[in-house]
């Protein structure tokens, strides 16, 4: 009796420590609302979110290392096969680079606009960032992987200013922060049924 009593509970732990496991794969989390105490992101002094216009904020966990996060975040020729957020096939204005990184320009059709990001940070398996500045709209777009037991986190949170971020917030007040969660939603999934 005393074993079976024991072996029952080493089968519950296992099915708790499993479900814990799971839990914090499927783990996400969106809001405008910025908390300086989470911030994993160096703004640049114009795009503070404290001061911004518009901010979103998404977070995913993933059950795969970082560099194939990494590898899927920086490939950005292939976004448009798996994410409805990019309209079109992205162009970097390198025509030697494979890929996206520091300092290289690309254009990306989203949300009904033409855009011409620029590179502003690149750490690989860590960090990447872009800036967009089109017309009255100003946005910095960040990325951080944060290595975990069971993977990684991906974190990506978006600062805007200008005229098209209050048009933006009055007629699609959701949109962006949506978009962010289909992505990350996207690249875990691409992220945990390719790795080697």
């Amino acid at each position: 009796m005393t074993k079976r009593i024991f072996t029952s509970s080493i089968l519950l732990l296992g099915l708790s420590a499993s479900m814990l496991a799971q839990s914090n794969s499927t783990q996400s989390i969106k809001t405008k609302n910025y908390d300086p105490s989470t911030n994993l992101v160096v703004w640049p002094q114009e795009f503070n979110p404290e001061k911004a216009k518009c901010y979103v904020y998404n977070k995913i966990a993933i059950q795969a290392k970082p560099e194939v996060v990494w590898d899927i975040l920086i490939d950005a020729k292939n976004w448009q096969t798996f994410y409805k957020g990019v309209e079109s096939p992205v162009e970097l204005l390198d025509t030697t680079a494979n890929t996206l990184q520091s300092g290289l320009a690309f254009k990306m059709h989203t949300m009904g606009l033409q855009l011409v990001p620029v590179i502003k940070e690149f750490v690989p398996n860590e960090r990447l960032a872009w800036e967009v500045r089109r017309g009255n709209l100003r946005a910095y777009h960040a990325w951080v992987i944060v290595p975990t037991e069971y993977g990684c986190r991906l974190i990506t949170p978006e600062s805007q200013n200008g005229f098209l971020t209050f048009l933006q917030k009055v007629f699609q007040p959701n949109k962006l922060l949506n978009l962010h969660e289909h992505w990350l939603e996207a690249i875990k999934e691409r992220a945990e049924n390719n790795q080697n």
